[in-house]
């Protein structure tokens, strides 16, 4: 691994435990990385660059992980393919989605403009996503035509998914994941009648 990875990973541990990150030193992030704190000055100039570069690190990660490409070609499978792709990243990330929607206020981001652009390319990617699964659906007759893109509806499907998921990794439901993962689909389905 090379340095500046290693500094990276070492900054995301800091944000899966839950560390509030403000209050991490770069002398810190260089003891637990097992390197001098000049090292990390070579690749970051402070600390808000580095939980900048951390940031967008994480944000491709996810992106790439929720953008691989779907094994199934049942509109079912495919739908539950990809919400189970969304529920493993959530509970790989739960901490650091917290950090990033709710201290991120305490960082000062010299590239808020970039991270806005990425998070919208990945928001676009993901309502791509979805609304090819649908049609895949209206070819296989599970969902009724003539099937168009309606916002009120991607915001209660959205909504929807996110709302369980978040219930789900937050052990504030009774469900196992299988059982989850139904109810979402048929919910959803539920949106289109």
């Amino acid at each position: 691994m090379q340095t500046k990875d290693k500094i990276i990973e070492t900054m995301i541990d800091f944000i899966k435990e839950d560390k509030d990150i403000s209050q991490v030193s770069l002398s810190e992030i260089a003891k637990k990385a097992e390197i001098g704190k000049s090292t990390v000055y070579e690749y970051f100039s402070n600390k808000d660059e580095l939980v900048s570069d951390t940031y967008m690190f994480m944000f491709n990660y996810y992106e790439n992980l929720l953008t691989q490409p779907l094994k199934s070609t049942a509109f079912r499978d495919a739908f539950i393919e990809q919400v189970k792709m969304i529920l493993d990243a959530m509970k790989d990330a739960k901490n650091i989605i917290e950090t990033i929607m709710n201290k991120h206020h305490q960082i000062n981001y010299p590239n808020q403009a970039t991270f806005d652009d990425k998070l919208d390319e990945i928001k676009s990617k993901m309502e791509e996503r979805f609304l090819s699964i649908f049609k895949m659906g209206v070819e296989q007759q599970m969902i009724t035509p003539p099937f168009k893109q309606d916002k009120t509806r991607g915001y209660v499907i959205q909504a929807l998914i996110n709302g369980l998921l978040f219930q789900y990794i937050n052990d504030q439901t009774d469900l196992n994941e299988n059982e989850l993962l139904d109810l979402i689909y048929d919910e959803v389905l539920k949106t289109f009648k």
